[in-house]
């Protein structure tokens, strides 16, 4: 059996920015009459280093491509450069989270998927671990939780073939009680995790209500395809 490492933000919900004006530190972009497709900063090299290597320093500023975003809302790079920082009019309402590790640190069986049935393997694999570890840590947290999650579907991460995953809980009255949605990939050597997600009723949470995040979705999925891997 494939088993994957236990990382902080995957055991747990996200790595969470809780102090909110610490996500900051980049001056918003203009925003535009129409939903915009901003450019990202950009740095002096724009071909990405090795991943193994470049990832050790790498924030969101180096892998953002086209960015995009509601009517008044900005997205740029947090000072945290695990966090993409989403903003509505001049306020915070949320939060993405990026990080990699090496295949190093995976218990492969067969080794290193490089080959894309091989690595769709990997993703899927990996997805059903996530989800499990989520639903068994929940279930100690609260027994009366319901965990309910969507089919991975493929989704273009950069230039990678990823997959886009997500999962809910509810409460006995069927309310939504916390949310994810996320993107992974591998190129053979790197896992790539991207994700974010909304916990009712806690304003510390990745972003601070689902209205916010449904809003923010779709243009997440057009910021994750065009990212720069």
């Amino acid at each position: 059996m494939t088993r994957f490492p236990r990382l902080p933000a995957v055991a747990g919900f996200l790595l969470l920015c809780i102090a909110l004006p610490a996500c900051t530190g980049a001056v918003p972009p203009e925003p535009s009459a129409q939903d915009p497709v901003m450019e990202a900063p950009t740095t002096d090299d724009s071909t990405p280093a090795d991943p193994a290597v470049r990832d050790q320093s790498a924030s969101w500023a180096d892998w953002l491509g086209d960015i995009s975003a509601p009517k008044g809302w900005q997205v740029m790079p947090c000072e945290n450069p695990a966090l993409l920082c989403v903003e509505a009019n001049g306020e915070l309402v949320g939060t993405v989270e990026r990080f990699s590790y090496p295949l190093s640190e995976v218990n492969l069986q067969g080794g290193a998927p490089t080959t894309p049935e091989a690595q769709r393997q990997f993703l899927d694999a990996w997805v059903a671990d996530h989800q499990s570890a989520i639903a068994q840590d929940r279930a100690v947290a609260d027994p009366h939780l319901r965990f309910t999650h969507d089919l991975p579907a493929p989704f273009p991460v950069g230039r990678l073939p990823g997959l886009r995953y997500g999962y809910a809980l509810s409460d006995a009255q069927g309310v939504v009680r916390e949310r994810t949605v996320g993107y992974v990939a591998t190129d053979g050597e790197r896992v790539y995790v991207f994700a974010t997600g909304v916990i009712t009723g806690d304003p510390s949470g990745p972003f601070g209500s689902e209205s916010d995040l449904s809003a923010f979705e779709s243009h997440l999925a057009t910021i994750i395809e065009g990212l720069r891997l």
